[in-house]
């Protein structure tokens, strides 16, 4: 599973962990018949409260005060909090396939292991803390401003591939790196300004920025930006420096491939 909005390293790891576990709790487990799920707006709402559902293909998101929280993957196991009488948001589903999983016979399942019985301890502390993560990220973005002195964790995407270029961004403290279609094409150094580009030409970005390691980041606004460039023209000397300097890089890159 991942999140709706960019996953940190932290969180895409206890995902991992949580396909790994779920895989060696349900080997050897009973399964119950292959359901197939064209649309649903509530998986569970008429289902029985022991029935859980082992995901194999398709699309499901849990949906939480109409906005969605998590999607899900093949391989992840669902309605686990509802089965347990705990409080869950909808989980909405299309084109989905499943197959039925009995909670009773999953939990005797566990309990005929003392090995089974660590791994379902550990998967259930890695669910929540995916969750208290999840929960964690989501406020930090609510609460940090788009511009001004921002910080970024490991992992975490600053600039996101395809995005509208609103702002400037200098990289202050830390290191990060530029990818395009998922494939690294440069690292961003330390004092560095970047993103100005897409700015400039009035385009989407055309990479993503990620920190590589924890980040301080400095962001302005790209109408502040061009005021300041305006009148601090040697800021452009630096620009057109950085940007030639990226451009030899990628011939030379181009240039080894032939």
């Amino acid at each position: 599973m991942y999140l709706s909005d960019n996953d940190s390293a932290q969180i895409s790891d206890l995902s991992s962990k949580l396909k790994g576990l779920t895989e060696l709790l349900l080997k050897d487990c009973p399964q119950g018949e292959t359901l197939s799920v064209p649309h649903s707006a509530d998986l569970f709402d008429t289902r029985p409260a022991s029935q859980l559902l082992l995901m194999t293909s398709g699309s499901v998101h849990l949906e939480h005060q109409g906005n969605e929280v998590v999607q899900y993957e093949t391989g992840d196991l669902l309605g686990l909090s509802r089965s347990l009488q705990l409080p869950e948001g909808k989980l909405v589903a299309n084109q989905a396939s499943f197959i039925s999983i009995n909670r009773d016979d999953l939990i005797a399942h566990v309990n005929a292991s003392a090995e089974l019985q660590k791994h379902w301890a550990y998967y259930l502390i890695c669910l929540c803390t995916y969750f208290k993560q999840a929960l964690t990220q989501e406020k930090r973005g609510q609460f940090q401003p788009s511009t001004g002195f921002l910080s970024f964790s490991e992992g975490e995407t600053i600039i996101a591939q395809g995005d509208t270029a609103d702002c400037v961004y200098t990289l202050l403290e830390g290191t990060a790196m530029a990818t395009r279609d998922g494939i690294k094409v440069g690292d961003v150094k330390r004092d560095e300004i970047f993103g100005a580009l897409a700015v400039f030409t009035r385009q989407a970005r055309n990479a993503s920025v990620i920190a590589t390691s924890d980040c301080s980041v400095m962001a302005v606004r790209k109408e502040d930006f061009i005021d300041l460039v305006e009148h601090q023209p040697q800021i452009c000397i630096g620009l057109i420096e950085e940007m030639a300097d990226k451009i030899n890089q990628l011939n030379q890159q181009i240039a080894a491939r032939h």
